[in-house]
């Protein structure tokens, strides 16, 4: 079973506003929820297949470009959406 179906099946989702997650609690107790926070990285790759060519492009954007955190990861949601 997926974590998302997991996460669903104890009453709770993902949500998200572009690349911000929220994670809806449902059900979920603290260490459920503690878990997700843990495996943040694997429950964004599922929820969103896009999650890790978005997480290169804004180092990328960040480091090589001289933008701020907040700017890289706009910019390289604008591209990696389109």
């Amino acid at each position: 079973m997926s974590i998302l179906a997991r996460i669903r099946a104890h009453g709770g989702d993902l949500t998200f506003d572009q690349w911000r997650p929220t994670l809806v609690r449902g059900r979920l107790d603290d260490a459920a929820i503690a878990w997700v926070k843990h495996h943040r990285d694997a429950v964004m790759t599922e929820a969103w297949p896009a999650y890790d060519a978005w997480c290169e492009r804004a180092a990328i954007l960040e480091f090589d470009a001289g933008m701020t955190r907040a700017e890289a990861e706009a910019a390289a949601y604008a591209e990696v959406a389109a």
